[in-house]
């Protein structure tokens, strides 16, 4: 936990959000550059999470469109490939990542960023519980945290309020970047942005005074 006057860093991202996986590698080196100046951690935005439809041609095309633009735009891969009856719905892959963090007592940043690779680069069915499972054991992370995570009625509710609490910082549209500091948190980033202007962001506010703007106080 942060101590009072220490400063953390919150991506709100999603297993299932493109703009997150043409962010993961920016993330992930602001966070070795800021390695031991300042927490980082995820709350988890959820996508289509009311979905039960799998998606059709037109919503095949609209994706693929999406993915073409972040593709141009930050250099990560895609396959263009959607699992047949996909239905693109974010709460076991949201359900599996929040579990590893309850049972790691850490942001779980390697598993969270291998099931974006499996669905963007690979098209590979994420909302299958048993390669949630398996690609939890190929990180070292018992299978069985996942399988119960998605069997648990009370990481569900909290998972649902997880959400809720990421979009009431006008984080709809992910992924975003949430500072915490003193038990309030407040939008730092909007969309997408590379490494560099994470980590000056983030600098910025180490050296500067608190930033303006609404605040939220943490939830409990």
């Amino acid at each position: 936990m942060a101590g009072a006057g220490a400063v953390r860093v919150l991506v709100v991202t999603d297993p299932l959000c493109s703009w997150c996986w043409g962010m993961s590698p920016a993330v992930e080196e602001a966070a070795v550059r800021l390695a031991g100046e300042v927490e980082m951690g995820i709350l988890l935005g959820g996508v289509n999470t009311e979905s039960t439809v799998p998606v059709g041609d037109y919503g095949r095309r609209l994706l693929v469109r999406i993915w073409r633009e972040v593709q141009a735009t930050t250099g990560q891969s895609f396959c263009f490939r959607i699992p047949e009856g996909f239905v693109y719905n974010s709460t076991a892959p949201c359900l599996a990542v929040a579990a590893v963090r309850r049972a790691t007592g850490k942001p779980p940043f390697g598993y969270l960023h291998r099931l974006q690779q499996l669905f963007f680069q690979e098209g590979r069915d994420v909302n299958d519980p048993a390669l949630l499972r398996r690609t939890a054991h190929e990180l070292g992370i018992d299978g069985e945290v996942v399988a119960a995570g998605l069997e648990d009625p009370t990481l569900l509710a909290e998972l649902r309020d997880e959400v809720a609490g990421a979009r009431s910082h006008g984080t709809s549209a992910l992924p975003n970047v949430l500072l915490e500091r003193g038990g309030e948190r407040r939008l730092l980033l909007g969309g997408y942005a590379d490494a560099a202007t994470l980590e000056s962001s983030v600098r910025a506010v180490l050296r500067g005074p608190r930033p303006r703007g609404p605040r939220h106080q943490v939830p409990k």
